[in-house]
This record gives structure tokens, C-alpha cells and sequence, in this order.
């Protein structure tokens, strides 16, 4: 038997022959029905698992906020737990500083639980809550205390500000669609955040773990490091750079040594006291290692520094070794502040007649740029010069900017460990 009779027999069987049309339609609805309860029971098996998935990933959900009366914009830096997630804080920062309380007790929290669609549902915790301010510089955190770890659930905040500091007309003060008919929004100053402190995505923040918050020590984990080791990269980079600029200088001095026009050499000159004398030692990252690079300054510029930056940080602090006892860092920065950091820029640039021939002239005698017999001496000293005043400029940046940078991360710190707020009290989070 071939396989044309074979397929003839199994056709039969099967009823899909020609004599069995009927019967061959049945066959074929319920293949066809059994697979799209198949399809469809894979993809609401999937969909649910996704949105399992993000619901238990997903920390925050409103990245961005504005009060309803005053139309002040912020943004939600993020959610963070201490690390046994018992503890949870939702940080805020106005982008007006100037326009908001800086009092924790004129703001009030109202907490509620919320589905996946955003409807109000309870609380599946037993949530307290307190309210943090971060002196003038416009941060505002809500802090919760769950007895215990959070459970998964997106949580709907509404914060209130009883301080309103902005005059808006009335024509101005449009409530968002979808908080219209919500009165509490046109009556108090308010916005809404939803977040889920349960989720994975929310950062573990060591400075949660203290027995009672401390509003400085979050600030610096969460605020002044990043901002530090940006600064501190930056000054990594201007330490390659002036070994680079070093590097230079090197160069066009050694040419001095090697061309010559008719015999006549470019007479290295008097190198500036601003530049005079440095080193820039160490190497930059390799392989994993961290920067060695170091700056040896013979000058300093009266407005910068030249302290063990590598060595210290901002939270330990470095101003307490740089201002006297009998001195406050307040005057201290100030008299800094006041010298000119380009006063002495000047001086780089180096006067005709520093640069003198071997043959006792200077090279000025020569005339202009049109002399072609002299250019390849006038290059050096055109390339030279120019390093000179390169190098200089990134010193002073280095100096005064990046350092500066430093002290004013220091003090902004200092500014939040004294000026922060705390509302504690029981009006300070309603939960329902």
C-alpha cells in the first residue's frame, strides 16, 4: 500500500473526506475553539503575571507633582526603606524654594490604600507617619512607620500645605480634570502622589535604619553624596587634564633646546610664580583602580584651596579644619569670597621681553608674523605662552571652582542639620 492510500485511510478515519463534510466541519470548530481557549487562557495567565510582576517592581507611579491653589512644581526624588522595610520615606523637592514653608507643621498627610486602577481601597498596614523638612532648600519627605514589612500595595498620598506663601488670581487656580469635584483640592493647597513602598524598586537607604530619623544624615545619603562625587570626578578630570597641560609645557620647553634658526635659539623664559614649580603626581584610573592623581601647587590663588580633598568627604566635613577656633566659617568664606581669582591671571602672560634670543636680541626685534625667517621660533613661544596661560586657568578652576564646590555642599549640609523640621504630631498623617 503507498502512501497515497495510507493518507486515503487516515482521511476516512479522521472523517475528512469528501463524504463527511459535515462531521469534517465539526472536527475543525471545536480545533479551532479548544485553541483560543488555549490562546486566550496563556495570555490572561500572562497578563496577570505581569501585572503581578510590576505591581511588585514598581516603587513610584508620580514622579512629578503640582499644588492645586498655588501652582507650585515639584519633583519625587523617589521611595526608600529602611532595611528591614518597615519604615518608608516618599522625598519631594519644590522647584521653588522660595515660595514654600520650610515648617514642617504647616503641611498635613492624608493616607489611603489603592487597586492597580487607582480606585481608594483600605490600608493593608497599620501606617503612622511624620513629616520632614529639610531646612530652606525646598525638600519635603513624608516618613511612614509600618509595624510591619510593606506590604504590596500602591499607596495614594495626599499632601496639604497650610502655608500658602504664592497669590494666584482666582482665574488662574484651575484644579487637574481628574481631581475636578474633589473640593478638598480647591479649598486647601494640595497634590497626590501614588507609590508602593513594598515594591522592589524602592532603594534601601542606610540612614532609615536609625532609631529615630535623622534628617541630616539622609540628606548626605541621599542629596550631598551624589552631588559630591560628581564633583569629585570633575576634579579628577582637571588633575588629568593639568598633568596633560604639564605635559605641554614640557614639550615646547624641550623644543627650545632642539630648533634653531641660523643658530639662533629661543632663550627659555622666567616661568610665572602662579605656575611655577607644580606637579601633578599619581595616575589616573586603570583597570579598576581608583585616581591617584595629586596636585603639588608652589602657589595657591588667594580666592581657592589646597586641601586633602581625597582624604576627607563633605559629611565628615572640611571647614573645621580650615577656619580658626576664634573664627566662624561664615566670615571666613565670606573674606574668601571677596579676592578676585583672576587678579593675578595677568601675570601668565608673559611681556616681549621675556623672550630673549641666544644671540642676545629679542625676538621681537625681528618684526611680525610677516618675518617668515623667524616663525618657527615665534611658534614656539606663540605655543608655549599659550600653555602657560591653559594651565593656569585650570589651576584657578580647579582651585577656587571645584574646591569651592566642596565648602558649599559642606554648608548646605551644615544648613539642613540645623534648619530641618519635624512634624510628628497626630495631625501630621490621617490614615483611612
Amino acid at each position: 500500500m503507498g502512501m497515497k492510500d495510507h493518507a486515503k485511510n487516515w482521511a476516512t478515519t479522521l472523517r475528512l473526506d469528501s463524504h463527511h463534510a459535515m462531521e469534517r466541519f465539526g472536527v475543525l470548530f471545536v480545533a479551532l475553539a479548544l485553541s483560543f481557549v488555549v490562546i486566550f487562557g496563556t495570555a490572561a495567565t500572562t497578563a496577570v503575571s505581569n501585572e503581578r510582576t510590576q505591581l511588585g517592581s514598581t516603587a513610584l507611579y508620580t514622579p512629578t507633582f503640582t499644588t492645586s491653589k498655588t501652582q507650585l512644581d515639584g519633583d519625587v526624588h523617589g521611595v526608600y526603606v529602611s532595611s528591614d522595610r518597615t519604615r518608608a520615606m516618599v522625598l519631594m523637592q519644590f522647584s521653588d524654594t522660595s515660595s514654600v514653608s520650610a515648617n514642617a507643621e504647616r503641611y498635613q498627610g492624608f493616607l489611603t490604600g489603592a487597586s492597580k486602577e487607582l480606585v481608594d481601597e483600605p490600608l493593608k498596614s497599620n501606617i503612622s507617619g511624620e513629616i520632614v523638612t529639610f531646612g530652606p532648600t525646598g525638600f519635603l519627605a513624608m516618613v511612614l512607620e509600618s509595624d510591619a514589612p510593606f506590604e504590596q500595595q500602591i499607596l495614594n498620598l495626599t499632601m496639604r500645605s497650610n502655608s500658602e506663601l504664592v497669590f494666584l488670581p482666582s482665574e488662574k487656580r484651575k484644579v487637574r480634570e481628574d481631581l475636578e469635584g474633589q473640593k478638598t483640592f480647591a479649598e486647601f493647597d494640595q497634590w497626590r502622589l501614588y507609590f508602593n513602598p513594598g515594591a522592589s524598586g524602592a532603594e534601601t537607604v542606610p540612614a532609615l535604619d536609625s532609631e529615630t530619623f535623622d534628617a541630616g544624615a539622609v540628606y548626605a545619603d541621599l542629596v550631598i553624596t551624589p552631588d559630591e562625587d560628581v564633583v569629585r570626578q570633575s576634579m579628577d578630570d582637571q588633575l588629568a587634564q593639568m598633568q596633560v597641560d604639564q605635559a605641554r609645557i614640557a614639550e615646547y620647553e624641550s623644543e627650545m633646546d632642539r630648533v634653531n634658526v641660523d643658530g639662533i635659539f629661543l632663550t627659555p623664559p622666567t616661568v610665572p610664580e602662579q605656575i611655577a614649580g607644580d606637579e601633578v603626581t599619581g595616575s589616573a584610573p586603570v583597570d579598576g583602580k581608583d585616581s591617584t592623581l595629586t596636585l603639588k601647587p608652589k602657589w595657591v590663588s588667594p580666592s581657592g584651596y589646597d586641601f586633602d580633598w581625597r582624604g576627607g568627604s563633605v559629611t565628615e566635613g572640611y571647614l573645621d579644619d580650615l577656619v580658626s577656633a576664634d573664627d566662624s566659617y561664615v566670615t571666613f568664606l565670606a573674606e574668601k569670597a571677596s579676592l578676585s581669582k583672576n587678579g593675578d591671571e595677568g601675570a601668565v602672560r608673559l611681556k616681549d621681553e621675556a623672550w630673549a634670543l641666544s644671540n642676545g636680541r629679542l625676538l621681537s626685534d625681528y618684526g611680525t608674523s610677516s618675518d617668515k625667517a623667524m616663525e618657527p621660533l615665534r611658534e614656539i613661544k606663540n605655543d608655549l605662552s599659550q600653555a602657560y596661560q591653559d594651565y593656569f586657568s585650570h589651576k584657578v578652576d580647579y582651585q577656587v571652582t571645584s574646591y569651592g564646590q566642596l565648602l558649599d555642599l559642606e554648608v548646605a549640609l551644615r544648613t539642613v542639620r540645623t534648619g530641618a523640621s519635624n512634624n510628628d504630631s497626630d495631625k501630621a498623617l490621617f490614615t483611612y
